[in-house]
């Protein structure tokens, strides 16, 4: 991991985390691949770390240290989109509730 995400990581106490790259892989997903014009666009696109705010509080918090280290913040929700918007072109953290 960088060095901005680390600062990025001990900034989130408190907050739900997920680095296991299995997790954060599944979790950097969604259904673009009913494209066939998405997929090889979109093919090993991965996030970093996956957070998850309990609360408004800590998505300001998350969104905050992501802006103060310069990491990208992909809003994932459920996830069930089919057009790649939750798919992480740069890496950075997984926003997901």
């Amino acid at each position: 991991m960088t060095i901005k995400l680390n600062a990025l990581i001990n900034s989130r106490e408190g907050i739900e985390t997920i680095t296991d790259s299995a997790q954060v892989a599944k979790l950097s997903q969604d259904y673009h691949t009913f494209s066939p014009v998405l997929v090889p666009k979109l093919e090993g696109k991965v996030g970093d770390i996956v957070l998850r705010p309990a609360n408004e509080a800590e998505v300001l918090k998350v969104a905050a240290a992501c802006a103060k280290h310069r990491v990208p913040i992909i809003v994932r929700g459920a996830g069930t989109g089919n057009y790649g918007q939750c798919v992480p072109l740069h890496g950075g953290v997984i926003l997901d509730k």
